[in-house]
């Protein structure tokens, strides 16, 4: 009994001290995750602030006396303060001249690399100094640990003009969400413009190989980090949104992938609201002069930027006629120009927008998208919709014995700029009017004539695209 009594008091020490080994453990994880997760914003922290402070610095330095000491070799001339600013001001100074200057201050190429990676620009990339610059960099990576920069290709490829497709290309296998994570702890957060020209490859690629980019685009629009490269202002401090020029690729990839069915309906609809809502920074692509964001866009995917503009307008053509004015006629009327509007906007009477808002979850995703494009009326029961061409807009009402009105462009803007649109009666000016035409019976070829004299013909491109 002895003998038992003592083996099972070892087993109950044995059994108290796996148990402590195991907190012990827990205890060690989870210290880690707090020191990775506290060394991960402090870093963050330093990231985001060093472009402000790089400004503040450059500010209090006479730049072109530091410029000068590079430029000519003086290297033992420069204050502490001035190494510094060196690799900030890379794009201003020659290839020979900064080798020199890394040659007695090595300790600056990490620096001059993240700035680098800061200022990849696609317009750089060509060029013979550009490459130039690549292959000066990479003699200076003897010395890894001087680096965070943990990219799956080398420094030199990373800062090629192929750098962000190689990058991409092997971390092609993973969901975005575990890139963007990868490219975090390699430095590169979206406020870094790289960053967000890794996920604008990431998703050409995806899209040429016929891959379904849903999940990768819900992941921008759900997640914060995400959400940084969209044309919308984060909601949360702690993530800046990424450069313009970043956003734009990312936006020209996301359009690719919708105008070659890589998306599902669901995440398409809700892609198309995000990239037009009221916050968005770039504006309303539907607009007749596009802003410089939109027009960017438009440069670097045509094709796919137009198949995307078409889209709202027809679901806007749909929503206006068929739901809230049931009105086939005339959708059917104007989708044969569909090809020559340039944008719309639907103005509801209140009860009719307020009718919809009750029912407006029943609705097919895209015709919500296009109810919450919609303006409200305040007063009256006459809803209005206005069709924007190169030079004229038309202007169609709800209810029948009310006129179409025709505009120049310019004076349509004159009317939409008064202090209060409040009601249907309001787009109705006769003075500026072009002309009034009336839907009575065999209406059709009269409005072709009048819109024909006006310059507005029926387009090829009418036909209906598949969503």
């Amino acid at each position: 009994m002895g003998l038992d009594a003592w083996l099972t008091g070892v087993q109950e020490r044995q059994r108290t001290a796996l148990a402590g080994l195991g907190t012990f453990q827990q205890q060690v994880e989870s210290g880690l995750r707090q020191l990775r997760v506290s060394l991960d914003e402090a870093q963050r922290r330093t990231d985001e602030r060093e472009p402000g402070r790089a400004l503040r610095v450059l500010e209090s330095l006479d730049v072109e006396g530091v410029l000068g000491k590079v430029r000519v070799g003086d290297f033992s001339e420069l204050s502490r303060r001035e190494r510094r600013a060196v690799p900030w001001l890379w794009r201003r100074v020659e290839p020979a001249s900064m080798e020199g200057f890394l040659s007695h201050f090595p300790e600056s190429w990490p620096r001059l690399v993240r700035q680098r990676l800061r200022d990849w620009c696609l317009a750089d990339g060509d060029s013979k100094r550009m490459r130039e610059w690549s292959q000066l960099t990479s003699r200076y990576s003897t010395d890894s640990r001087l680096l965070r920069w943990n990219l799956p290709v080398s420094i030199e490829m990373a800062l090629s003009p192929e750098g962000p497709k190689g990058v991409a290309a092997r971390w092609g296998d993973r969901p975005l969400r575990e890139v963007v994570d990868l490219m975090g702890h390699a430095g590169l957060r979206p406020a870094v413009g790289y960053s967000g020209h890794v996920v604008a490859e990431y998703l050409l690629q995806r899209c040429a190989a016929r891959q379904d980019a849903s999940e990768s685009l819900l992941y921008l629009l759900e997640a914060e980090a995400g959400r940084a490269w969209l044309p919308s202002a984060s909601a949360d401090r702690s993530v800046i949104g990424a450069p313009l020029e970043a956003r734009v690729a990312v936006i020209a990839a996301i359009l690719e992938c919708r105008a070659h069915g890589r998306v599902h309906k669901d995440a398409q609809s809700r892609v198309e609201e995000r990239l037009i809502a009221k916050d968005s920074v770039f504006g309303d692509p539907r607009i007749s002069i596009l802003t410089e964001a939109w027009s960017a866009v438009r440069g670097r995917s045509k094709q796919a930027f137009e198949a995307f503009l078409s889209a709202l307008i027809q679901q806007d053509l749909e929503f206006f006629f068929e739901k809230a004015m049931h009105e086939r006629d005339r959708h059917v009327f104007w989708l044969r120009y569909l090809g020559s509007i340039r944008s719309t906007t639907c103005w509801l009477a209140p009860d009719a927008y307020d009718a919809l808002l009750r029912e407006v979850r029943t609705l097919p995703s895209e015709q919500q998208a296009a109810f919450r494009r919609a303006k409200r009326f305040s007063r009256y029961d006459v809803s209005a919709f206005c069709l924007r061409f190169d030079e004229y807009s038309v202007v169609e009402f709800s209810k029948t014995g009310n006129a179409t009105y025709v505009y120049r462009n310019r004076d349509i803007d004159k009317v939409l700029r008064q202090e209060n649109v409040e009601c249907a009666d309001d787009l109705k000016v006769r003075s500026l009017a072009e002309a009034r035409l009336y839907h009575q019976p065999g209406w059709e070829p009269r409005f072709e004539q009048e819109l024909l004299a006006r310059g507005i013909e029926k387009a090829p491109a009418a036909k209906k695209r598949p969503f």
